[in-house]
């Protein structure tokens, strides 16, 4: 197994190396010809990914590490073999299903070749980006577009999970801004007076490199969405994940993240005024708050999180 990951899988050596022997176990059970390669991607104690090869054919292999995950596997397998009936062609893919254990959980999915669309930004210049943010807006849109509805605000559980996360912040240059933007959080939470919000099925972990790049063609890897949500909550995930990595094609920031990137999903979506200064923000300030930097975190990661959550909090001044 080579760990390639700069993150989990490097933090995490032995959890990485005692999911690969529980991934082995699980393919021998399964009776499958498949050989593993390389791991791709670690949640500790929840999920991980690795890549290999199925009947000589390249795929990959995802494994939940608890019972709540096996459990969120049958209904993230059931909803990738839905989304696969509407993204199997054209420029807007999701990876085929293969193979599916119930017990262990275990799912095998083709192999997407191609660049990951984020590692493929970093290539272009600054000017070249927008056009292919603009793409991933459309491909999430495409995602969503068949369970799109409007329902009722549910603000509450969204606000409470990031105050929970915020709790465990370590990094002493991001705990006092995190309380700031929380306190504004919640004022805007009280604002949200409005009887409904667009929500549809999500991909569950949209940034941009679960899409991959083929060409014109984008497939997204690593669906996980199974139940409603806001559909600003895809959007802000995308958002805050290049912004905490410095990706800021049009050199401006809004709500803490690219302005110009924010704009590209505004108008896949055909956001309303109030989607695009209400709704859409209060999901980039959970965004904010909930994914919480490693106390071993680099420091430029850091860093980068610190000047997004400073421009998010001056925004957020302006309309809570």
């Amino acid at each position: 197994m080579n760990i390639l990951d700069q993150d989990n899988l490097h933090l995490y050596p032995d959890q990485a190396l005692a999911a690969l022997n529980q991934l082995e176990a699980a393919i021998a059970r399964a009776g499958l010809d498949a050989q593993v390669d390389q791991a791709l991607r670690l949640v500790p104690g929840k999920r991980a990914v690795f890549q290999g090869r199925l009947s000589g054919a390249e795929v990959v292999f995802r494994l939940p590490l608890d019972d709540a995950n096996r459990a969120d596997f049958v209904t993230e397998w059931a909803e990738l073999s839905r989304a696969r009936g509407h993204m199997n062609t054209g420029r807007n893919r999701v990876a085929e299903p293969l193979h599916f254990d119930r017990d262990t959980g275990l799912s095998v999915i083709a192999h997407i070749p191609g660049t990951p669309l984020l590692t493929h930004l970093w290539t272009l210049e600054a000017a070249d980006r927008l056009p292919l943010l603009s793409r991933a807006a459309d491909w999430l849109h495409a995602y969503m577009e068949p369970t799109l509805e409007w329902r009722g605000i549910n603000r509450r559980p969204w606000r409470n999970w990031a105050a929970a996360a915020a709790e465990k912040q370590t990094h002493p240059e991001l705990i006092e801004i995190e309380r700031r933007i929380l306190q504004k959080m919640h004022q805007l939470s009280r604002k949200l007076g409005d009887p409904e919000w667009r929500v549809a099925i999500p991909h569950g972990d949209f940034h941009l490199n679960n899409l991959i790049l083929d060409g014109d063609r984008l497939t997204g890897i690593d669906t996980g969405g199974s139940n409603h949500a806001p559909i600003y909550k895809d959007m802000a995930r995308a958002l805050t994940h290049i912004a905490r990595r410095g990706m800021l094609p049009s050199g401006r920031r809004r709500f803490g993240v690219d302005e110009g990137a924010l704009a590209t999903f505004a108008a896949a979506f055909e956001l309303t005024e109030r989607e695009q200064n209400a709704f859409l923000p209060y999901m980039i300030t959970f965004e904010a708050l909930i994914k919480v930097e490693h106390p071993d975190m680099s420091a430029d990661r850091v860093q980068h999180a610190v000047e997004m959550s400073q421009a998010l909090f001056q925004d957020l001044r302006q309309i809570s």
